[in-house]
């Protein structure tokens, strides 16, 4: 059989709860490391001929999309869907029908997971392949080509008659080192590139799925049940990226620095190996120390991505992150001590949060003086608590997202979290700590001698000339 990977958007996520104004920087394309995992495991464990395409990164329209269907005599087509593109995805699984019947429509990821049977329900969608959907993708073709029961395949839904067939659920893939890597050489990758990156190419790279922490605004894929890959392994993917003319590496995992005695490992096999690389992890406050900042630097880490989200106390025992401001301090002191820049994400909006807690969340931002920071409104996503919590206290009048799941409207706006501040209101006070903070001259002469290439000065300009023009 043959099959195309079609992926709506690499980029609604990063902007979510953020005004127009910052959405026209272009923050760049990163590989959906998803649909590339699929791939790759395709192409090792079975005989079917897979293709990809990442719509945003292409730049293709309605027409074109068509044509590619018509011409590529596809057996399969596979949508990767956010609750954020699931509208997208609809109208793609509407044009796949319309072209060819016959095709047949498969779609997954995380939005799948929190609402099956509505994805399964949805005009020219023929199955929905939940959580890691690896081995699950490549037994559905298997058993497509051969006539087969789909019935007997673990972790399906579809539509057989007027009822949702649920089969077993598929356990969670245990050793993530027996996975094949991204099929990287079947995308354009080198259009994968991000704004505050310090090279024209760049990509993604999980060493790790699930999280083990539970903030209350964020839905963890998976089950959150947290897996890691070896040292070795993860290394041998970076030499393969390097191998293809890619040196900057955004580790994409949840939270890279879970367990320190791995880290290190991976440090280590870099040094070691004389990788010529630079890397981006993510990171928690309470989870690193300065002997593993000092061999991070040493491996190439460049930038550690922390989500410290809230400067009052109060709000970040709300969220149930976990941690105080002096961690937080002490964190980011030590990383700009270890040489490597600071990225800081924080919410502003939180359920109950009052204008002066914000505050305090913009004057912190700006004590701690990262190198980037992003701030953005709080939006309440499915299946999270403070979700649940504003269906239970009426906060919502009905559930967004599950009536958005059964007939996903032409946009996708999501709901606020903030009961006390209209989305205008919060728009506006996002604008104002963008600019309080990023027009510091302090600031701007920081990153006018942090400036290494004519690459990184281009993308600098442009993301200035956006923040001091753009309306």
């Amino acid at each position: 059989m043959k099959i195309l990977l079609i992926i709506p958007s690499t980029q609604t996520l990063f902007s979510c709860g953020t005004p127009e104004l910052y959405k026209k920087l272009n923050i760049g394309f990163y590989p959906a490391l998803g649909s590339l995992y699929l791939a790759s495991y395709l192409r090792e464990f079975s005989s079917h001929k897979v293709e990809i395409l990442d719509i945003a990164v292409e730049g293709i329209g309605t027409e074109d999309l068509q044509k590619r269907i018509m011409n590529g005599s596809y057996q399969a087509v596979g949508i990767f869907a956010t609750s954020f593109t699931i509208n997208v995805v609809s109208k793609i699984s509407k044009i796949v029908k319309e072209i060819n019947p016959e095709i047949n429509v498969i779609i997954g990821g995380p939005h799948v997971d929190i609402f099956p049977e509505e994805t399964a329900s949805l005009n020219g969608v023929d199955f929905v392949v939940l959580g890691e959907g690896e081995i699950t993708l490549t037994e559905l073709l298997n058993c497509i080509e051969n006539k087969g029961n789909p019935e007997e395949i673990k972790g399906l839904v579809f539509k057989k008659e007027d009822k949702i067939i649920f089969s077993e659920k598929r356990p969670l893939i245990d050793n993530l080192n027996e996975l094949p890597f991204p099929a990287r050489d079947l995308t354009d990758y080198k259009k994968y590139h991000s704004l505050i990156g310090k090279s024209k190419v760049s990509t993604t790279l999980m060493t790790s799925r699930g999280c083990s922490f539970r903030c209350n605004f964020c839905f963890i894929q998976y089950g959150g049940k947290y897996r890691m890959r070896s040292a070795e392994n993860v290394v041998k993917e970076i030499k393969q990226c390097v191998a293809l003319g890619i040196n900057e590496i955004f580790f994409f995992d949840e939270l890279f620095t879970v367990k320190k005695s791995r880290v290190m490992d991976i440090c280590n096999e870099i040094i070691n190996n004389k990788l010529d690389i630079i890397f981006d992890i993510r990171s928690r406050v309470d989870t690193i120390d300065e002997e593993m900042l000092l061999k991070l630097k040493e491996a190439g880490c460049a930038r550690i991505q922390y989500g410290v989200e809230s400067g009052d106390p109060d709000i970040l025992l709300a969220m149930n992150k976990r941690i105080t401001i002096e961690q937080i301090r002490k964190a980011i002191k030590l990383t700009k001590k270890a040489g490597i820049d600071v990225f800081l994400d924080f919410m502003l909006g939180y359920p109950g949060e009052t204008i002066e807690q914000m505050n305090r969340t913009i004057k912190f931002a700006i004590e701690l003086n990262p190198d980037y920071l992003q701030f953005g409104i709080t939006v309440l996503l499915p299946s999270t608590t403070i979700y649940q919590e504003a269906l239970k206290n009426k906060f919502l009048k009905n559930d967004f997202w599950r009536e958005l799941a059964k007939d996903p409207p032409e946009t996708i706006i999501p709901p606020i979290a903030s009961e006390k501040y209209s989305r205008d209101e919060l728009e506006k006070i996002l604008e104002k700590a963008y600019s309080k903070f990023y027009f510091r001259p302090r600031y701007l002469l920081k990153k006018l001698f942090k400036i290494r290439s004519f690459t990184q000065l281009a993308r600098q300009l442009k993301a200035g000339f956006h923040l001091a023009f753009s309306k």
